[in-house]
């Protein structure tokens, strides 16, 4: 099944989140030292006054009030974890949206294969025969239809969509896949359970998972860092398999 035009599409959209997640890298590697310097003035202080630093507020101008050594504390815990947790969260959140580019370009080329059955990925919802005649542009129906349905597969845990990906794309299951579940569901636990381990997390990362029942899972430097190249190593996967079968 021979898809130059899709081969081509899928090719950039890699390129685009493998430099996104480089620019990750190298913003925070330029912005540690900043910050690090930035700290140096609290740790020698010797001032416990208060000082206002502006917040913002929905109807007027607001202040809080931070001590040296309180300021000195939010330094450490951005510089340690802080910021690798929140880079790590929206990493995740632009991988996936390169992963749901892929599956709508597909789709785009073969809507046919939206019918497809995968097992845990609820049913393309039907058009009503009334919309499909009524609509002025197919096209525009079609990408609607994508869109939701996507949104329905990507609802679902990552090993259910990368299934289903791989079974409607026919990319293989990989090995980095598994790397991948672990960095998502260590992602979850950052949102929803201040990353604290839980029974969703080990049923998620398997064989991955990096603690126990009740630890708190550490996201630091050198965790982001490895995330970042196991996820460029899940894209290249997703790329190579598709230029060998469509190229």
């Amino acid at each position: 099944m021979t898809n130059l035009a899709f081969a081509k599409k899928v090719y950039r959209l890699q390129n685009a989140i493998v430099r996104e997640l480089n620019d990750s890298h190298i913003f925070l590697e330029q912005a540690q030292p900043l910050l690090v310097t930035a700290r140096a003035k609290y740790e020698t202080s010797k001032s416990r006054s208060d000082k206002r630093y502006y917040v913002p507020s929905v109807d007027r101008t607001k202040f809080a009030k931070r001590t040296d050594a309180e300021l000195k504390a939010i330094y450490n815990q951005y510089i340690s974890k802080g910021l690798f947790e929140a880079f790590l969260v929206n990493s995740l959140s632009r991988f996936e949206s390169f992963l749901g580019d892929v599956l709508s370009c597909f789709l785009n080329y073969y809507p046919l294969r939206i019918l497809e059955k995968v097992q845990g990925v609820p049913a393309c919802p039907d058009i009503p025969v009334k919309e499909l005649i009524a609509a002025s542009d197919k096209d525009r129906l079609l990408e609607r239809v994508i869109r939701e349905h996507l949104t329905n597969v990507f609802r679902q845990r990552p090993s259910v969509y990368m299934g289903y990906l791989s079974a409607v794309i026919g990319v293989k299951d990989d090995v980095s896949f598994l790397d991948y579940y672990e960095i998502a569901a260590t992602r979850d636990l950052i949102v929803h359970n201040s990353s604290v381990v839980n029974q969703l997390y080990l049923d998620k990362a398997k064989d991955k998972a990096r603690a126990e029942m009740g630890d708190s899972l550490i996201v630091d430097k050198a965790y982001y860092y490895d995330s970042l190249a196991k996820m460029k190593k899940v894209s290249g996967a997703i790329k190579r398999d598709i230029e060998a079968k469509y190229a």
